[in-house]
């Protein structure tokens, strides 16, 4: 029988703080790959192949603002349940809410999802009230992350501390803040990765990424800098579906554009990167670029390719240079840029 409507009161519950805080990572990855699609389509990363009336836009640099409401709504809706979790689950009697791994979860979504928010709009608007800058959302993070940390600490859960610098130097690179976020980012080791989890088990949790090149072939690395990398298999894999037979449509979905098919997400469940310290040392590298330190950045980018197993440059580039596009190029910032590119493709 049906039991009727759930009362908000009898959410308040120690046994149900374990499912508030599975529902704030469940919104925050429902929204991630949504998003990440859309970048990916609408920037150099990938080239819309599909026949989707977006990917059309897109590929043409046309997003309005109707295109962005369900992104917006996606956003809105990690960070609010994370921020609105968290204020339950300090009403909650009998939770043990100091240094609790599941409070220190809780307001690292909080924080990724504001984090998220800044680096995704150019105004931001809470509860209806007026716009304010992107800096609002990034400033609504820090304390959210620093919260995470103290809670982490207090429960032992390293992975969650690290996250959460790592996501104070993304959040300080926002900000304009680069002592800041260096002094964030040299506490994440270079092999650390924590991420946006997906599952095969229903649709909501499937990775949309994997769906839309795998199930469908809406975007393609034809024509990018993914593909004059030759498919990279560490960064930027990547299979040419005319070519090989475990692919079932040598075109994109558009009927013409070749299908060169994204390899990073190889199934429904493949986890998204939020935080890594791959970005750490790339964040490191832009500073000491900033400062005209080519020594310094030299090594920071030798350490992210060393750790991709990837042979390093020889020498330090000998100028600072600027950014041009050019995939040859040798100054430091044409360096900086293909080796982002590369380091955080989709």
């Amino acid at each position: 029988t049906n039991p009727g409507v759930i009362l908000d009161e009898d959410l308040n519950t120690v046994r149900g703080v374990l499912a508030l805080v599975t529902g704030m990572s469940s919104d925050f990855s429902e929204g991630y790959d949504g998003a990440a699609f859309a970048v990916a389509r609408l920037t150099d990363e990938m080239a819309g192949s599909g026949s989707y009336n977006d990917t059309g836009d897109f590929r043409r640099g046309d997003f309005r603002s109707d295109d962005s409401n369900g992104y917006w709504n996606d956003i809105q809706r990690a960070r609010w349940v994370a921020e609105d979790g968290l204020r339950r689950m300090q009403e909650i009697e009998g939770f043990p809410y100091e240094n609790s791994e599941l409070t220190a979860r809780a307001w690292l979504f909080a924080g990724l999802s504001n984090r998220w928010f800044g680096e995704t709009y150019c105004e931001i608007i809470y509860d209806s009230g007026e716009a304010q800058p992107k800096s609002a959302a990034f400033n609504r993070a820090l304390p959210q992350l620093d919260e995470a940390i103290s809670h982490g600490t207090g429960a032992g859960r390293t992975d969650i501390v690290q996250a959460a610098y790592g996501a104070k130097a993304q959040v300080y690179v926002g900000l304009g803040d680069w002592t800041n976020a260096v002094g964030a980012a040299r506490i994440v080791p270079t092999d650390f990765v924590y991420t946006a989890v997906y599952s095969a088990n229903s649709g909501r949790e499937q990775n949309e990424i994997f769906n839309e090149t795998h199930g469908r072939y809406e975007m393609s690395a034809y024509d990018t800098w993914a593909e004059l990398n030759g498919g990279e298999s560490v960064r930027t894999p990547w299979t040419d579906c005319r070519e090989s037979p475990l692919c079932s449509n040598a075109q994109g979905a558009d009927g013409q554009t070749p299908h060169l098919r994204q390899e990073v997400y190889i199934d429904r469940g493949t986890d998204i990167v939020a935080v890594s310290g791959a970005e750490m040392r790339l964040i490191e590298a832009e500073d000491a670029l900033r400062k005209s330190d080519l020594d310094t950045f030299h090594d920071m980018i030798n350490e992210v390719r060393a750790h991709f197993g990837l042979g390093i440059y020889a020498n330090p580039p000998t100028e600072v240079g600027e950014l041009t596009g050019d995939w040859e190029g040798d100054s430091g910032w044409e360096i900086l840029d293909r080796e982002r590119y590369l380091t955080m493709w989709l």
